[in-house]
């Protein structure tokens, strides 16, 4: 088959094969294309240079804001040390005044060194320092733990009470109290009751950990309670900022929440 196509302005044709034809049928494709020419038409605009001082000026007033002042330098430690004690009693502290529902208060609370990554020096704190020992948006939540996964929770404190030579080495808690006699936890508080493998029990921790973080796969599966939608970050800089509107100055102690008798 033959198509003819005859142009008006002009003498010559124009003969094109168009179709071809089978028993299997056919397919036709088309394919256009547009070219346009960009004339110097296109209007142009003249943009002003973004002042940042503004906003630099605003954050750095901010994070100079002093909100309190220490009275000890804290620091991350092994077994335990002043910033993961101080840290974990505040948040404890911070969020069983934030649960109406019984249910959801938590028994003790658990983060983790590797999170905090500067210290709190003796002095004034001001708001950039919080944010310089949590730069993280990790969010408080609770969970609840079976007697096995409360096992492996207390083993694995066990294990980094051992870990001298690392930053992440020790595990700071609030509201456990353990002994740990040679490679053995020989006793173990929950506030103030003994473990028992055959209770549930709630950890206040970060979603971070929630999820598995820094080796603590066994928190993965475990229910959810509640999410607090609180950041760590802005609970310490509130719980700091409040105490010290009562002039309140910040402290902390070491007081044997981890034993170990080699």
């Amino acid at each position: 088959m033959r198509a003819v196509f005859k142009y008006k302005n002009s003498g010559y044709y124009v003969i094109l094969f168009i179709l071809l034809i089978s028993c299997k049928g056919y397919n036709i494709v088309i394919s256009d294309s547009l070219n346009i020419k960009a004339k110097n038409s296109i209007e142009e605009y003249n943009f002003n240079e973004i002042n940042l001082s503004n906003y630099r000026d605003s954050i750095s007033f901010e994070m100079n804001k002093i909100i309190n002042y220490s009275d000890v330098n804290m620091n991350v430690g092994c077994p335990e040390g002043l910033l993961g004690n101080f840290i974990t009693d505040l948040s404890l502290l911070y969020i069983k005044k934030q649960i109406k529902n019984i249910a959801h208060i938590p028994d003790f609370c658990v983060l983790n060194n590797g999170g905090f990554r500067n210290s709190l020096n003796k002095g004034p704190v001001k708001i950039g320092d919080i944010y310089e020992i949590m730069p993280f948006d990790n969010y408080l939540v609770i969970l609840e733990l079976d007697g096995n996964k409360m096992e492996k929770l207390l083993e694995y404190v066990k294990e980094r009470s051992f870990y001298n030579s690392s930053r992440k080495s020790g595990v700071p808690l609030s509201g456990i109290r353990m002994k740990i006699s040679g490679d053995k936890i020989s006793r173990c508080f929950i506030n103030v009751k003994e473990f028992n493998s055959n209770n549930k029990y709630k950890i206040l921790t970060t979603n971070y950990l929630a999820n598995g973080g820094d080796g603590m796969n066994f928190l993965k599966d475990c229910p959810l309670i509640w999410n607090t939608q609180l950041l760590l970050r802005d609970v310490m800089i509130d719980y700091i900022r409040k105490i010290g509107d009562n002039n309140i100055n910040l402290n902390a102690e070491l007081d044997g929440r981890i034993q170990i008798n080699q």
